[in-house]
């Protein structure tokens, strides 16, 4: 066989074979004729889908409570607990913009730098760490969705305000991406 130029392969480059004809294992995608919108289609699906958003959300906060309940009974401990709680957070943090609630969003990314960057039981202030779970909680109970939200929004700033100023004091600088 010719190499990429037309020229037959050298001692250097390897000609390798596929054993296997992806072309068998793959569909083809009829075309659903010129008007076929996939993004209307995405966006209709997302319409069904949203009529579930309030209960993942409200799941999702239970598991952040729980996990933070279980934490706190076993005295703030470094480790398993304190990662499941953190993983939890983590979790609301990517999924509650999603599912329509941008301020609780905000809120667990803020409670996420505190316990990413402050790795130890001892530098962590747990009064912010408790605000930060209830202010998700009441985020969520009232309904206070986007920034839209006079008193939500105000909470969310004092929070990141707190926690970025605590930060900048007591934990070593975040590595650069």
């Amino acid at each position: 066989m010719a190499a990429r130029n037309g020229a037959p392969p050298t001692a250097e480059q390897q000609l390798i074979q596929p054993h296997v004809d992806l072309r068998r294992k793959v569909r083809e995608v009829k075309s659903r004729g010129a008007g076929d919108d996939p993004v209307a289609r995405a966006e209709a699906a997302l319409k069904i889908l949203s009529s579930n958003f309030d209960t993942w959300m409200k799941d999702e906060i239970e598991v952040v409570g729980t996990r933070f309940q279980a934490w706190v009974s076993a005295e703030r401990p470094n480790g398993e607990l304190r990662n499941a709680f953190f993983r939890a957070v983590h979790d609301l943090k990517g999924q509650a913009t999603t599912l329509g609630y941008p301020l609780v969003a905000a809120a667990a990314g803020s409670l996420c730098a505190l316990l990413d960057r402050l790795p130890d039981r001892d530098t962590l202030p747990f009064d912010l760490v408790d605000q930060h779970v209830k202010a998700i909680t009441a985020i969520y109970r009232e309904s206070a969705k986007d920034e839209g939200d006079r008193i939500g929004s105000a909470l969310v700033g004092a929070l990141n305000d707190l926690s970025y100023a605590y930060l900048a004091e007591h934990a070593p600088e975040p590595p650069l991406d």
